[in-house]
């Protein structure tokens, strides 16, 4: 791992975790000038391929991203507010086909769907339960995957009997056999243990992406009708 110090912005640090990996580490707006370290060789930007923005990062300027002319992948906190895109970024994420991974409803997923690019969803929390009595603890965690398909991730996490050691197991389910793309969010809820129903309800990255799922649903659909009315 090696870590590049901003030049002209204190607090600013690109972290190379290797394999392409990048990590903008700051607070606020990172400009284009950010981007020039204290390393005297700048190559090292070229390797990069997928870059992830820290969480307390509100705006990328122009200049930045096409900084990194090899990028395939963003991924983007729900802290940014704001891309600047220029002609230049706008060839770069195109001729690349990057991928943006971001939450659902958040500036990443919108900055996504306006600019015609790939996106993968952040995984989704949907609920938390803590049982007292067995000292355990779990989380019900919808994810997505780069393929396009999704399943759950039931993790749970108990403390050990003894001290200094704990115990727990992460449990891949696939999609309840109940649902359904255009299936209304009580569905969706009804759908696991009674005791995550008022978080999965209350969630906000759920409720989007249902609307999303139904809207694909329809375009499909419709798309098939099309089809079958063209044949005949």
């Amino acid at each position: 791992m090696s870590v590049y110090c901003s030049k002209n912005h204190e607090g600013v640090y690109f972290i190379d975790c290797g394999m392409g990996e990048l990590v903008f580490q700051g607070e606020g707006c990172i400009c284009s000038e950010d981007t020039v370290t204290w390393n005297p060789d700048e190559t090292w930007k070229e390797a990069v391929t997928a870059v992830t923005v820290c969480d307390r990062i509100t705006e990328i300027c122009g200049g930045v991203f096409e900084q990194f002319p090899n990028v395939r992948k963003l991924n983007l906190p729900k802290s940014l507010t704001r891309i600047e895109m220029t002609d230049a970024l706008k060839t770069l994420l195109h001729t690349n086909g990057v991928l943006v991974h971001a939450a659902y409803g958040s500036y990443g997923d919108a900055f996504a769907q306006e600019n015609g690019l790939r996106f993968l969803p952040e995984n989704i929390e949907l609920g938390w339960h803590r049982d007292e009595k067995y000292d355990e603890s779990t989380k019900l965690i919808l994810r997505f995957h780069e393929d396009s398909t999704m399943d759950i991730l039931i993790d749970i996490f108990t403390a050990g009997i003894s001290a200094g050691s704990s115990g727990g197991a992460s449990l891949d389910r696939p999609m309840p056999d109940e649902y359904y793309p255009g299936c209304t969010l009580e569905e969706f809820a009804g759908m696991f243990p009674a005791r995550y129903y008022a978080q999965i309800i209350r969630n906000p990255e759920v409720k989007v992406f249902l609307e999303r799922e139904a809207r694909r649903a329809k375009q499909i659909k419709d798309t098939e009708k099309g089809q079958t009315d063209n044949e005949q």
